[in-house]
């Protein structure tokens, strides 16, 4: 080949490499030591999500609840004769005011607040009339999602209690009365109640039932309020460990009533 021809030659090829040489210059390959570009801002990022506390989807907000009794006194005498007291159905002392720690416990194990009706005078039991102007102070200033006066029902055990999966329970019964403009709101909550109860023990609700002026008070101070239940809470023969299992069942029914989220 003559002198010509290759300096022609390597002229060519000059041209057809520069721009590769170029481009190498100004971008470098990336180094063999890595297969991904660095990212300076790396470490930032990895800080910042330890020291963020992982974000809650949903915070479910408390349930409020106003509890109160309005016969104070009604008894169950199995816990009378336990406590070796005297076996009645009404007693000043040992009665159905004594499990309000347990309901208080429990409604809040469900995310449930509780409050009671401040004691009055622990030697007198009220009645719907004498009660009513207490209960009406009581919630007047505040906002409850359900208001449930328990009663201690005067049923024998072969109607009050209920035996499912090893365990024995206090039945539960809703009274609702008609003579007021609010009562289908109330019998409404009161049925929605006793179906969510016999999902979780099918059977410890004895449903609603519904009184005029007739069967009785046929008001039961349901006017005050249309969350408002008569919710008789066993009978004269449970015992403390069925009522116990049955309030912790009856906390639960009124957790799930209003949190439809939280499984059963």
């Amino acid at each position: 080949m003559t002198n010509s021809m290759k300096h022609l030659t390597s002229l060519l090829l000059l041209l057809f490499l520069a721009p590769i040489i170029i481009a190498t210059v100004q971008t470098p390959l990336l180094s063999s030591e890595s297969d991904e570009p660095k990212n300076e801002d790396t470490p930032l990022v990895y800080a910042a999500q330890l020291e963020t506390k992982p974000e809650i989807a949903e915070i479910v907000e408390p349930k409020k609840a106003f509890v109160y009794f309005t016969h104070s006194h009604e008894a169950y005498p199995p816990i009378l004769a336990a406590k070796g007291a005297k076996v009645d159905v009404y007693d000043s002392e040992n009665n159905i005011t004594s499990f309000q720690d347990q309901i208080s416990s429990q409604f809040a194990f469900h995310q449930v607040e509780t409050e009671f009706l401040a004691e009055r005078n622990p030697g007198v039991m009220d009645n719907y009339s004498t009660i009513k102007p207490f209960v009406q102070a009581a919630i007047a200033n505040n906002e409850y999602d359900i208001i449930l006066d328990l009663h201690r029902d005067t049923v024998k055990a072969d109607i009050s209690t209920l035996q499912s999966g090893g365990e024995s329970y206090a039945k539960l019964l809703f009274v609702i009365g008609t003579e007021h403009d609010n009562y289908k709101w109330n019998e409404q909550l009161a049925n929605d109640l006793s179906d969510q109860l016999n999902k979780i023990v099918p059977g410890i609700s004895r449903g609603v039932l519904i009184k005029s002026r007739k069967d009785g008070n046929g008001v039961y101070n349901q006017d005050i309020a249309k969350n408002l239940l008569v919710v008789e809470l066993g009978g004269v023969e449970n015992t403390e460990q069925e009522l116990n299992r049955s309030i912790a069942i009856l906390a639960k029914a009124v957790s799930n009533l209003f949190n439809q989220q939280i499984p059963s």
